[in-house]
């Protein structure tokens, strides 16, 4: 399941159309003054986002808006600016960077995580400026609607749902933006999933101890990268201060060992990006402790 986080003018019109009552395609065709085969796969690609559902009348297809989080919250938006041209301001990489500013974030990092042109961030930007959906204070992004808010975060939050209903096993999830990163016993993954953590190391020849689950990441675009050693022991450090800490010893020790094959300043950043500064510090303090133990058994 191809997906895309970017909200079309049409998908937008079309969810608007929807939030006052349910129609069939025809109806919904006839209000976007659309034909009925563009209208249907615009549903399609609603649908393939939980956005809308579809049901039977006789023999009429009827489509409504999903009972799911991310749709309701779109209809309390929409309600919230009857006037508003919001697919102007909505459409396009809107969503990629909103995703990205949601808990602040500077215009190098939305650039990265976008994949946007500055000059397509600096124009969307001033678009969500100017009707109030987001400021710019001191380099940093941040959404200053709150309804926008609640809906990026659970749009972000139901797109992330959407592919973990794929992997069957044991699982567990944190995303971070627009990056999920998963561990989980599941034997089969979906493509797109890239090896990650205490995983990719050990794969990688590092000393790391295995386990019976693997650790993955993807991003909701489900467009697959590359994740260097740096970030993948991130990405482990990340899980492990969410799951009680309980690996922080495994990690200190693996960090002990093989910090000399890694790029601290590619650590550090990577890091900052997780929110996981004083987690590594604490790495790094214990791995000092470590050197000196083997130098005093010298």
């Amino acid at each position: 399941m191809d997906m895309n986080i970017k909200l079309k003018k049409s998908e937008i019109k079309a969810l608007r159309q929807l939030c006052t009552r349910d129609d069939s395609i025809a109806q919904l065709s006839a209000k976007l003054e659309a034909k009925p085969s563009f209208t249907s796969r615009v549903l399609d690609g609603l649908k393939k986002k939980g956005l809308v559902e579809f049901s039977k009348t006789g023999a009429m297809k009827i489509v409504r808006l999903s009972s799911a989080s991310h749709a309701q919250y779109f209809k309390l938006l929409s309600d919230s600016r009857p006037q508003a041209s919001i697919e102007e301001w909505l459409s396009g990489y809107a969503m990629e960077i909103l995703i990205a500013s949601l808990e602040g974030a500077n215009t190098g990092l939305i650039l990265k995580e976008s994949g946007c042109t500055p000059a397509t961030l600096y124009k969307t930007l001033r678009a969500l400026i100017s009707v109030g959906a987001v400021f710019w204070k001191e380099g940093q992004v941040r959404i200053s609607d709150p309804l926008l808010s609640d809906f990026v975060v659970s749009y972000a939050d139901n797109l992330d749902l959407l592919v973990l209903r794929e992997v069957r096993g044991h699982n567990y999830a944190l995303r971070v933006r627009k990056r999920v990163v998963i561990r989980t016993d599941a034997e089969n993954v979906p493509d797109f999933f890239t090896k990650t953590g205490v995983s990719a190391l050990a794969e990688n020849g590092l000393e790391a101890l295995l386990t019976s689950y693997n650790d993955y990441c993807f991003d909701l675009d489900q467009q697959r990268r590359p994740v260097s050693l740096e970030e993948a022991f991130i990405h482990a450090l990340l899980v492990t201060t969410r799951q009680h800490r309980q690996d922080m010893t495994v990690l200190a020790i693996f960090y002990a060992k093989n910090h000399r094959h890694l790029n601290f300043r590619a650590l550090v950043n990577f890091a900052k990006i997780y929110n996981v500064e004083n987690a590594l510090d604490e790495v790094r303090g214990k791995t000092g402790f470590y050197e000196k133990m083997k130098d005093m058994e010298r």
